[in-house]
C-alpha cells in the first residue's frame, strides 16, 4: 500500500535537493495523518508485545544470537544507510526510489529494534543493557511516539514560513535548536496532558473486570 501510493501520488519520504512544499505536505498527509498506511508496522508492534508477554523464556544458543545480530545489523543498514544515495545533491527524483523506501524502511527499521528489545527482555542484553538502562533513553521512550506526531508540523511550519533564500550550513541546519526545543516542549506536553492520561484509562478500564474476576473467585473459596 505504500509502495503504490508513493509511486502514483509521487511522495517523497525522503527529503531530497529539490524536493517542493506542496510534495512534502502531499507526502504528509498520506503517509503520516492516515493511521492504515503505518498499519504493518503497528501490527509488527503487536506481534512483538505478544512475544514479551507470552515467550519471554526462550533460550537462544549463542550462534543464534550471532545470525541474530548480524540480520538486525543488516535491516539498520538498509533503512538507514542504503537510501543514502537519494540526499546526493545531483539526485533526480525516481518515483520507484521513494516508493521502495518508503515500503521497505520502516519494516527493516522495526525489525532492527525489535530484535534488539526482545532479546534483551529475555535476558541476552549484553552490551545493550546499560544503554537501555540509562535516564536519556528511557525518557526518550516515554516521548518517542509524541515526537513523531510533532516533529512533522513543526517541521513543515518552519518550511512553509521561510520566503527568503539563505545560504547553506550543514551544522547549521541541521542542529536548528529552537525546532528541537519546540519538538521536546511539544513531546512533552502532549506525553503529559494526553498520552499517559490515555494510558491509565485504558489500564483502569482492563484492570477492572480482572480485580473483580479474583474478587469473585476469592469469595468462592472462602
Amino acid at each position: 500500500m505504500r509502495y503504490h501510493s508513493t509511486y502514483k501520488r509521487n511522495l517523497a519520504n525522503y527529503v531530497y535537493y529539490g524536493a517542493s512544499t506542496e510534495q512534502l505536505f502531499r507526502t504528509a498527509d498520506y503517509m503520516y495523518i492516515i493511521p492504515v498506511y503505518r498499519l504493518t508496522v503497528y501490527i509488527m508492534g503487536i506481534i512483538l508485545g505478544y512475544l514479551l508477554r507470552q515467550h519471554k523464556d526462550v533460550n537462544f544458543k549463542q550462534v543464534q544470537i550471532h545470525i541474530g545480530n548480524f540480520f538486525a545489523v543488516l535491516c539498520f543498514i538498509g533503512a538507514f544507510l542504503a537510501p543514502s544515495f537519494m540526499g546526493h545533491i545531483d539526485y533526480a527524483y525516481n518515483p520507484v526510489d521513494a516508493a521502495w523506501y518508503a515500503a521497505y524502511a520502516p519494516i527493516l527499521w522495526c525489525l532492527c529494534f525489535a530484535w534488539i528489545i526482545y532479546i534483551t527482555h529475555i535476558g541476552y542484553s549484553g552490551y545493550m543493557a546499560p544503554i537501555l538502562r540509562n535516564p536519556i533513553p528511557r525518557f526518550w521512550s516515554k516521548i518517542s511516539y509524541t515526537v513523531y506526531l510533532t516533529q512533522f508540523p513543526i517541521y513543515f511550519y518552519n518550511v512553509g514560513t521561510t520566503k527568503h533564500s539563505d545560504e547553506f550550513g550543514v551544522v547549521r541546519k541541521h542542529l536548528n535548536f529552537l525546532e528541537f526545543f519546540w519538538i521536546l516542549c511539544s513531546s512533552v506536553v502532549l506525553t503529559l496532558i494526553i498520552e499517559i492520561p490515555s494510558q491509565n484509562i485504558k489500564e483502569y478500564i482492563f484492570r477492572k473486570p480482572r480485580q473483580l474476576q479474583d474478587h469473585t473467585k476469592n469469595k468462592k473459596k472462602s
